[in-house]
Formats: C-alpha cells, structure tokens, sequence
C-alpha cells in the first residue's frame, strides 16, 4: 500500500506516494481517488505505474477539506485502501499559507488550561504579499481581547539564502503593555561540546506589521532585511514561540524554568510539534 502525502497551494492540491510493494508483479497503474467527506472517495484518475506524484487542479472550492487514497495495481489486484489522507484548505502565498496548525485537544490549546488564550497558537503561516518585496508571517492564538505585559509573540526560521543565519519577527508588549514589532536574529553558542541557551538580537522594527483583537498578529517583513531569499529557495524550521513575564532569565529563545512560554517546537516535552518549511514563489499575483 502505498504511503501518501499530500501539498495543498490555493486551488492546487500537490500528492505524492511511495512506490508500492510490487510482490513480484510489476505496478501496472496508481488508481487516485478523491472526495469531499472522509470514507467517500471516488475513483478521480489514474496514472502509470512509474509515476508517484499528481497534481490536482480541481481542488478549487475552498470551503471544503479534499480526502484522498492512492491505490496501486498489477496482475494480481489492488492494493488495501487504507491509505486516506486529507488536504483542507490552508490559503496561498498572496495571503499566506498554513504551515503548522495546532490540532484541537493539543496540551498548547487554552481550552486545556495549559495556555492562557493570548499565548496559546492555534497556527502560523507565511506568505509573500503581490506588488511588494515582502515576506509576511501570520501567527493566530486563540484571543488577544487582553493583550499581556511584558511579553512576546515569535515566528523564527532558519534561511538558506543566509547560510548559518536563523531569524525572527514578532510583536513585543513592555512592562507598560504597549505593543511594538520587531526582527532580527537568533544565535546558539556553543562551547566544546556544551550548547548554549539560545538569544534573540534585535536588528530593527516592522512598520506595517499589526494585530487584531481575534487573536491574528501580521507580521510584514522585507526579504532585503533576512537575507533576500529568492523564488524557490526555502525558509527552514519556521516555528511559532510565545513568553510572557519577561525577566533576565527569560529574555532568550529557550523555555524558561517557569515553563510559562508556549511554543511548537519542545525539545523536552513529547507535545510538541515538528517545525515546517515554507519555500518562496515570489510575489506573484494569485488566481
């Protein structure tokens, strides 16, 4: 059975599947099926036995989550349909694309009384907004009606048009609660073998960048300033982190000893999640 993974870009759902078993009998052909509500997927198209990737431009409605199953056949029959995956819809690069989305009954959620509603991520995403040279970097929590002192909200990635250089942008409020955005970078000294506690530098501010009561912060970058990265290259590792109750001990990028900062990427906790990759397109206007 093959293993199925699937891309969804605006109106274009990318799948992929690793070749199936053949038990001796060569894949004659991959059977995709598709539907609009899990369990009820039918045949969509086929392709050759060589081939492993298709691209579905039909996925156009954006109200709805497209589930899918890739099938292979031979001489002998068809492979076990155990292998639906779905692909909801998670925006373009125009306005930014959903790369890490927190699943309902995560320990983050606030609704599991680990995260108070300002600091807890329900996703992050990334863009490039048409007519600019800009990035654009999303990160929703679940309210922000009470915006806390004292605290930040970050998106950092790892650049590969930067080698070595891993960046930030987020928005900061002060001991007073007034909000300010700001980027720069993140460094990890390292020592012998001994790796140190990671510190943010700031380089400068984001004018442009905002947020709004529901909870969604914008953050409007330009690429000249995080090493102008170009159509196709990537931006690795891009995680969200929240802090709150900022104090010396706190004023880096590692979990305080307080465990009062929120975050998808945990080195000592099993809930965390994988950081995601988002690779640039280009500013280009979307259909």
């Amino acid at each position: 059975m093959p293993s199925v993974t699937e891309r969804r870009v605006g109106s274009v759902v990318h799948l992929a599947w690793s070749e199936a078993d053949t038990g001796n009998s060569k894949i004659t052909s991959y059977q995709i099926l598709r539907g609009t509500a899990s369990g009820t997927e039918t045949q969509l198209t086929t392709v050759k036995g060589t081939q492993t990737k298709y691209d579905d431009t039909t996925a156009t409605d954006i109200t709805k989550t497209y589930y899918y199953k890739v099938l292979a056949v031979n001489s002998v029959g068809m492979s076990c349909a155990n292998n639906e995956i779905a692909a909801p819809y998670v925006g373009n690069t125009c306005g930014g694309l959903i790369l890490q989305r927190t699943p309902p009954g995560h320990p983050e959620q606030s609704a599991q009384g680990l995260a108070p509603a300002s600091l807890a991520i329900d996703y992050i995403a990334a863009g490039e907004p048409p007519g600019t040279s800009n990035l654009v970097f999303k990160m929703k929590v679940t309210s922000l009606s009470s915006v806390p002192k004292s605290s930040r909200w970050r998106i950092v990635w790892n650049s590969y048009a930067a080698t070595g250089e891993q960046f930030y942008a987020g928005m900061r409020t002060d001991s007073n609660g007034a909000v300010t955005f700001e980027y720069g970078t993140v460094a990890t000294a390292v020592v012998g073998l001994v790796i140190g506690v990671p510190t943010e530098t700031k380089i400068g501010s984001l004018p442009g960048s905002s947020f709004n009561a529901n909870g969604t912060i914008t953050l409007v970058v330009p690429k000249s300033a995080v090493g102008n990265p170009q159509p196709g290259d990537l931006l690795g590792a891009v995680n969200g982190r929240t802090f709150t109750g900022d104090t010396s001990q706190t004023q880096n990028l590692e979990r305080s000893t307080l465990l009062v900062d929120h975050t998808f990427v945990k080195a000592q906790r099993d809930n965390g999640h994988p950081a995601a990759t988002y690779m640039l397109a280009g500013n280009v206007a979307c259909p």
